[in-house]
């Protein structure tokens, strides 16, 4: 009888493997860093091991982020109605594309990181009317 994983602990998943790629790191240099095999790494990053909160701690502080970073943007998918679901298709981290548009985002300063943001959320939602308006002044 296989276990299946549970959503909080593939997300954790994501977003360690996330993170360790936009750090540079390879797993190996992660697994020495934390103390564990790179196996194991291996086993976190594809949500087969469950990270123990001792260890969150340890791979968090290797990877220079809160805690709190690797539950981001989760949202149980039991409790998400259809037209809440995001739009992004489970592949969208192992592009390369999007490797290197966070890799460069997350090359910038802070206050810098922070205005890119609020831009491409702006584009996201489309062009604000104050904004039209100002332009056609």
């Amino acid at each position: 009888m296989s276990r299946q994983s549970d959503p909080i602990d593939l997300h954790v998943a994501q977003r360690l493997k996330l993170r360790r790629s936009l750090m540079g790191f390879t797993q190996d240099r992660l697994a020495q860093a934390v103390g564990v095999s790179f196996q194991m790494v291996q086993k976190y990053e594809k949500g087969e091991s469950r990270v123990g909160a001792s260890r969150l701690m340890k791979i968090a502080e290797a990877l220079d982020i809160p805690v709190s970073w690797f539950f981001e943007g989760f949202r149980n998918p039991s409790m998400v109605l259809a037209e809440e679901a995001p739009v992004l298709d489970d592949e969208i981290f192992s592009r390369r594309e999007t490797m290197e548009i966070l890799k460069a985002y997350y090359g910038l300063p802070e206050t810098l990181r922070k205005h890119v943001l609020g831009m491409v959320k702006g584009l996201q939602n489309g062009p604000d009317s104050s904004a039209d308006d100002d332009l056609e002044s």
